[in-house]
This record gives structure tokens, sequence and C-alpha cells, in this order.
């Protein structure tokens, strides 16, 4: 799972991971339409301004840069508020036509599932039952699935890290990660590791990978750093136990 306030880039983050690893991937955007996906995703893979990129594609003006989309291996679903059945329909659906399940399902966001029950009209009741069912839907497929959250009221504006318990509803028992994200600067984002059955994880969120972001060209790559800020970070490691540990630049 993946939660974070407004403008932290949590789409972005698992769009460039879909676009530029290029494993086949089944993406669930119940949050954004198809003009914004496309716009994005024409963006992320050239670096154009997102303004020139939406303008292509209002104009159908696209040529090479439709041709840079071709190749990678996507399928997006937009329903905007699927139940559980329409999701297992495209999941089902994309190994009938491609012979075997995506590698990366990523739900975006997971609040917009229609999951049913009694209080339906709660967009957070039942949100636990439905990471059991997407954490069934990675063991039987095998692949790897993502949700996007959102946070509580007071991380909201993404200026400070953000704890395991600033997830939305308290809905952190069943997936194995959880990250989280803040803004570091203007145009850097940290994302914190708040849990991890198969690592480091810090609950208070503190301990965080720095991206740079660009939101203007959905950029979203690993910071520049000088000479001397690489060398302080080969010099913090630990050679006799492999172990990295942070150090101030």
């Amino acid at each position: 799972m993946t939660a974070a306030g407004a403008g932290t880039g949590k789409s972005i983050l698992w769009l460039t991971i879909a676009l530029r690893s290029k494993v086949p991937t089944l993406y669930l955007s119940a949050d954004s339409d198809a003009f914004t996906q496309y716009s994005r995703s024409l963006s992320v893979i050239s670096g154009m301004e997102l303004v020139s990129a939406e303008n292509l594609t209002r104009s159908d003006g696209l040529s090479g840069e439709e041709l840079e989309l071709a190749g990678i291996p996507i399928r997006f679903g937009f329903d905007a508020s699927p139940s559980l059945d329409t999701v297992e329909t495209q999941v089902e659906a994309y190994e009938e036509v491609y012979g075997e399940y995506p590698a990366l399902i990523v739900v975006d966001n997971i609040t917009n599932i229609r999951v049913g029950g009694e209080n339906d009209s709660d967009p957070f009741s039942g949100l636990e039952g439905l990471n059991d069912y997407l954490h069934d839907m990675a063991r039987n497929t095998g692949s790897f699935v993502a949700g996007l959250h959102h946070v509580t009221g007071p991380y909201n504006d993404a200026d400070k890290p953000i704890p395991l318990s600033g997830v939305k509803g308290q809905i952190s028992r069943v997936p194995e990660l959880i990250l989280t994200g803040h803004r570091v600067s203007s145009n850097t984002v940290g994302w914190s590791v708040v849990k991890n059955r198969g690592g480091r994880a810090d609950p208070s969120g503190n301990l965080f990978a720095e991206l740079e972001f660009d939101g203007s060209r959905m950029q979203m790559r690993d910071p520049r750093i000088s000479v001397e800020q690489f060398q302080a970070s080969v010099d913090a490691i630990d050679t006799d136990r492999m172990i990295y540990e942070t150090q101030p630049f």
C-alpha cells in the first residue's frame, strides 16, 4: 500500500514504475480518466511538459510520441467506481487475452472500489476486507498488487513524515509493505517505509528515501547528487557488516 497526501505524486510513482520497468501491468485507474492517464504517460516517457502532452492528446497530433508508448505492456481500466466483481472480471480478462496474469496490478485508489456492506455510504467501511481480497488476489495470480490510499487529516498537507498511524482508516493490518509519502522540498518527495514484513521499516515515518519530483513534466527519479555527496554515501557503508547508515550531506 502507498498512502500520501495530495500533490506528492503517489499515482505518478506507480505509473512511472509500470512504464519504466515495462513489466506487464494492469492499472485500475478509478481516480483518473483516460485523457489524464494518457497525457501523464506521455510526459513520463518523453519528459515533455504535461501541458504539451495534454494539448497533443486533445488535438490528436500524436506521431512519434505515440510510438514511445506503443511497446509498453500496460492495460488500463477506467471504471470510476468498480465493484469487486468488476475488478475480478478485469483481472481474469487480462489473463484470458494475454495468457498470463499481469506482473503488476495497481489499484488507484482503493477507496473508489465498491465493497458493499451495511454502511455503503462510508467510503472507508469494508477496506480491511478489501485488503484481504487484494492480498488473496496477489497470492492466487502471482502479481504484485499495489493499492493507493489516503492519509488522515493532520498529514494531508504532506509537509512532514507520515507514520503508520497516519494511514486513513487505520487499515494497516493486511498489507505486507506500506509506504507513505511527504514533501521534503518543493521538488523532492520522501517515501517512508512504515511497514515491511520482509525487511527494515520505521513506523514513525522517519526512515525514508528521497526522489526528485517534477510535477510539470511528471518526472519521478533518483536525486542527482554531487561527487562529494556520492563519496559521503560510499564512506557510510560498513563493508565488513554490509550495513548502510545514512549520513547527512
